[in-house]
Order: structure tokens, then sequence, then C-alpha cells
């Protein structure tokens, strides 16, 4: 079997939830992965991934971008292995060196985005947003939307997300960040019936609970924000800042 035709067995393997025998074609021609080629080395990352061996992934991942340095493929795949690990400083660094490559990619700027967001630093996620909506779509401005709401620019952050919505009008991220920007601008009866509406579509996050919670709280219904509370606190007791909430909830009841 050709080099080629093994990579395109494993690649098929991968994404037919086999890594076993992507494994299998792949150290059969490569037995020393560290001397394969990039692509090799990429498709073996996505196997130690679906295995749960994340380290290993992306040390394999920063193998393959030495063989590869100038691969856009890699440098993503890098930046998505770091992400999962929530090593975000990397996963930036990695989304970074992409856009040195090739700026177009789809969701390359929402991703670093989000990135930059989950590390705190919310006027290069801002900028990184403002470039993903170069070509309008509703992850961009979503995206965007959220990196204005965290520097308090809560009027710019409903605008965002109302652009996502315009796009894609059932997107629910994009509905959550349209009804966090109205909290912020103290509408919490408009975003109390979004809030309850995701929910009423069978959206079950930590962050929607947290959030109705405190749209109820905002309308003086006391009794109801602790209940939604108390559930999230039981479903989910080592939610960051959860407990804390809850105790405060009661005192107002």
């Amino acid at each position: 079997m050709s080099h080629e035709a093994t990579l395109d067995q494993a690649e098929l393997a991968i994404k037919n939830g086999d890594p076993a025998s992507a494994e299998r074609e792949l150290t059969k021609t490569w037995p020393d992965m560290s001397r394969a080629p990039g692509e090799a080395q990429h498709l073996m990352a996505m196997v130690r991934m679906a295995q749960g061996r994340a380290k290993e992934a992306e040390q394999l991942m920063r193998g393959a971008i030495k063989a590869d340095p100038t691969s856009l493929r890699h440098h993503i795949a890098l930046g998505h292995i770091l992400t999962e690990m929530r090593n975000d400083v990397g996963a930036i660094e990695a989304y970074n060196n992409a856009a040195r490559i090739d700026a177009t990619w789809p969701g390359l700027f929402v991703a670093l985005s989000q990135a930059y967001y989950r590390n705190g630093q919310f006027d290069e996620a801002e900028h990184a947003g403002r470039s993903a909506v170069a070509l309008p779509n509703a992850a961009g401005w979503e995206a965007l939307s959220n990196a204005q709401r965290a520097q308090g620019k809560m009027q710019e952050a409903l605008n965002s997300a109302e652009e996502a919505l315009k796009i894609d009008w059932q997107e629910p991220n994009a509905q959550h960040s349209k009804a966090a920007a109205l909290m912020g601008l103290g509408r919490p009866q408009e975003a109390l019936a979004i809030f309850d509406d995701l929910f009423g579509r069978g959206i079950d996050l930590p962050v929607l609970h947290m959030n109705r919670a405190a749209a109820l709280e905002a309308l003086g219904r006391s009794a109801d924000a602790r209940a939604v509370y108390e559930e999230a606190a039981r479903r989910w007791p080592d939610l960051p800042n959860l407990q804390d909430r809850v105790a405060q909830a009661r005192k107002r009841v």
C-alpha cells in the first residue's frame, strides 16, 4: 500500500470512530512516528485525542508542525488540541501562527477570539471578533458580542448579537448573548423571555440556569431565583461562585 493510501485509510478509520484501526495502519508504515511525515503525525495525534491522550496528541501535532511548518491544518489542529487541554495561552499562539499563514480559514478568528476571551484578554478578543465578522457569520458576531460585553460595552454587545441573529435567528449562543447584553442594559424582562425560550427548547447549560436566576432576581422574584440556583447547585456542585449565589439567594427569601 502506498503512503498516500495508508493516510487515506487511517483518516477514514478516524472518521468512522475506529482510532485503533487507524493506529494499526499508521504504525505498520511508520513504526517510529517521530520520523513519520507531518500528515501521518497529524493523524496519529487525532488517534490520541480520540483515546483521551491529549498530551501525546500535542507532542505529535508539534512534530507535524516541525515536519511541515507552513501547514495551516497542523497549526489549527494544535490550537484545537490545546483548547481541549484548557491551555488558552498555547491555543492563542497556535491560532495566531495559523493566521500568519492564511487568515481566510473559516472560523479561525472565531476560535482565536474565544481563546482570548477565556484568557481574560477581552480587548484582543474584540479585535479578533472584528476580524471574524469581515466575512459575516453568526459565530463571529456572537464572539464579538461576548468580548464587548466583557468590557462593559453593553449596547455594542447587543448590536453584535442582533447581527448574529440576522444571519441565524435561531442560533442559541447568539440568543443567549443578546439576553446577557439586555441584562447588562437593565432590561431583565426581555432577557428572561429569551432565557426561558432557550430553556424550553432543551438548552441545558449551567450558564443558562445562572443567568435565568439572575434575571428572576432582577425582577424581584427571589423565591423563583433561589429555586433555579439550588437546582443548578445540585446538578453542578463544583461550578465556580454558584454556592455563593445560592447562599445569597437564601438570605433574600
